[in-house]
């Protein structure tokens, strides 16, 4: 039966799609260079040509099924413009949001809604075990002793979208996201933690989460951001009218893949695609995985399209990004994140003096070095909640603390 689920597959999954960008989503399906010394980009699409090895969570090795061939049909992405004055949110009847039936597809994933055109969307499952959580926090407790009193450190354990839109009929199986974030917090010391659950359930009924990728939307990223900046005592520019907002039609994400293309009702109902550009003025510098050789660029990548779509911040996870703002308020955000935390990242602009953006997945510098280099005020592990419950991302973390 497809509701016995195997734990070994169980817990590969959810390695392999802890917080994942570079690393499974972009790496498989678009894989973005950028040179040093050059202002190219190159797109190549690699979907179907490998297969991944990833480790489970009882630390042995176990292997991803390689992905097929996608159909010869495709999805042009558009993107478009434009400055508001007004708050752009959208908010749709309830009906037209929550899904009323699920099933099963490749590799434990949900299809809620399948045949109910733009309603039909694709959930990763998540699982979890107490004592892991409180092994995450554990780490982060390491890295507010190592700072000391006088910089803040935060935790936020961003859900994924099964805890919201899972039909009733389908989450038997699987953990709940909100008992795991409250057993990370109350495991932290000393560390605030950044509990998004009530935020995130006040905005259901607008475009918070895509549907056929496993990312959040921006306007998921917004209210996120906004209630991290009131718990961090910065600035927020509130008004989604002050940003200039971007659309990109035609978005078909990283879920088609991950169910074998199997779903082909994924593709034929893409998402939209929104972003915001923060309104003041900052400049953005791109440097290698060892804070060494930095090369000034764009924050946002506006070329990316189809798949890619979310990688239009920053281009992706490989680099380390600071970003210096007219803010002028004398705190230095570092962001320690997977790819959830890439939307964050232009709704501080307007909140921070500086910002230091590392994935914890490629960082060759010690956060310690890192810290005291940028002189740090505050320091954000935003992530996945995936991340923060799978054991080779919380090594990997504890890895680059670098005391």
């Amino acid at each position: 039966m497809k509701r016995i689920i195997s734990a070994a597959a169980a817990l590969v999954m959810t390695a392999a799609l802890a917080g994942c960008g570079n690393d499974i989503g972009e790496a498989k399906l678009t894989s973005i260079t950028r040179s040093a010394d050059s202002e190219t980009e190159e797109v190549v699409s690699t979907a179907g040509q490998e297969t991944e090895s990833v480790p489970a969570d009882n630390g042995s090795a176990e292997t991803q099924p390689s992905e097929t061939t996608p159909p010869e049909t495709t999805t042009t992405t558009e993107t478009t413009t434009e400055t508001t004055t007004e708050n752009t949110a959208v908010t749709v009847p309830e009906e037209d949001v929550m899904p009323s039936y699920g099933e099963w597809a490749a590799n434990d994933i949900i299809i809620a809604d399948r045949y109910e055109g733009d309603k039909i969307r694709a959930l990763l499952p998540f699982y979890s075990t107490d004592s892991i959580g409180q092994w995450y926090a554990e780490v982060l407790n390491g890295y507010k002793e190592m700072v000391g009193d006088d910089v803040n450190v935060y935790n936020m354990s961003i859900p994924l979208a099964s805890q919201f839109y899972m039909p009733e009929s389908m989450g038997d199986p699987y953990g709940d996201q909100a008992d795991g974030i409250k057993n990370i917090g109350e495991a932290l010391v000393n560390v605030k933690n950044v509990d998004l659950i009530d935020t995130i359930s006040a905005h259901l009924n607008e475009y918070i989460y895509s549907r056929t990728d496993h990312h959040w939307q921006p306007l998921g990223a917004y209210y996120a951001a906004q209630k991290f900046c009131e718990e961090a005592g910065v600035p927020f520019a509130a008004d989604l009218g002050t940003y200039e907002k971007c659309v990109k039609d035609g978005f078909c994400g990283t879920m088609n893949a991950f169910t074998n293309y199997a779903i082909p009702e994924l593709a034929a109902h893409p998402d939209t695609f929104t972003y915001y550009k923060p309104s003041n003025e900052y400049t953005t510098t791109y440097y290698d995985d060892a804070f060494i050789s930095g090369t000034e660029g764009d924050l946002f990548f506006d070329w990316v399209e189809g798949v890619g779509c979310y990688s239009v911040f920053m281009g992706g996870d490989t680099q380390i990004t600071e970003i210096k703002t007219d803010v002028g308020n004398g705190r230095c955000l570092v962001l320690i994140k997977d790819s959830y935390g890439n939307a964050l990242v232009p709704f501080f602009v307007g909140s921070f003096e500086k910002i230091y953006v590392v994935d914890f997945r490629y960082a060759e510098i010690g956060m310690k070095e890192l810290f005291e280099k940028v002189g740090a005020t505050d320091i954000l592990f935003g992530m996945s909640i995936s991340s923060g419950y799978t054991p080779g991302q919380i090594e990997a973390i504890e890895g680059i603390k670098g005391e």
